[in-house]
């Protein structure tokens, strides 16, 4: 009797935790800018999967820990000018359509099943058009109400405000020849 009782205490354990992750929300952030270059030029820089300094300012260095650059299952160890570090595995890199992807291995990660997509696309009119979007869960999705912050707007909008932040300085970065 003992062991049946083991036995369906575990799976309601794991019924039960199943059932948590299932109403974790997916969460979607998306930000797009036009650039005065051509796509190939814009691509050149938002597609090296280890040049984000050069652009992005919340990142002071990037480095290739494992693997090559620009090729998938790289990792890159980005340290951020806060001085927190997380490690990031490329996941797609496209040269032809101009499109990467990548997620978080371990870190200061501010959320869970974190899918981030760069790609350029030409506007037809020797500019570009760069959007940087994602999907991810809040990492406090099982807790109700989550701590203060880590609720599903504010991360949203954290994520929101680095992306336009990022593409803006980009977008400075490819228009000022630097």
């Amino acid at each position: 009797m003992k062991n049946v009782w083991a036995g369906v205490l575990t799976a309601l354990t794991c019924i039960s935790a199943q059932a948590l992750g299932a109403e974790a929300n997916g969460l979607t952030a998306r930000q797009s800018i036009r650039i005065n270059a051509p796509p190939q030029a814009v691509w050149a820089v938002v597609g090296d999967f280890n040049g984000s300094p050069r652009w992005l300012p919340l990142v002071e260095r990037s480095e290739i820990v494992l693997g090559a650059n620009n090729k998938v299952g790289a990792i890159r160890l980005i340290t951020r000018r806060d001085g927190t570090k997380v490690t990031e595995r490329l996941l797609d890199h496209d040269q032809q359509a101009m499109r990467m992807a990548y997620t978080y291995v371990d870190g200061a990660v501010r959320a869970t099943d974190y899918y981030p997509v760069l790609s350029v696309a030409d506007a037809g009119d020797g500019t570009s058009i760069v959007e940087w979007s994602s999907h991810f869960r809040r990492l406090a999705y099982a807790t109700d109400p989550p701590p203060p912050g880590q609720d599903d707007q504010s991360l949203t909008d954290f994520y929101n405000s680095i992306y336009m932040a990022g593409l803006e300085s980009l977008k400075r970065a490819i228009e000022s020849g630097q």
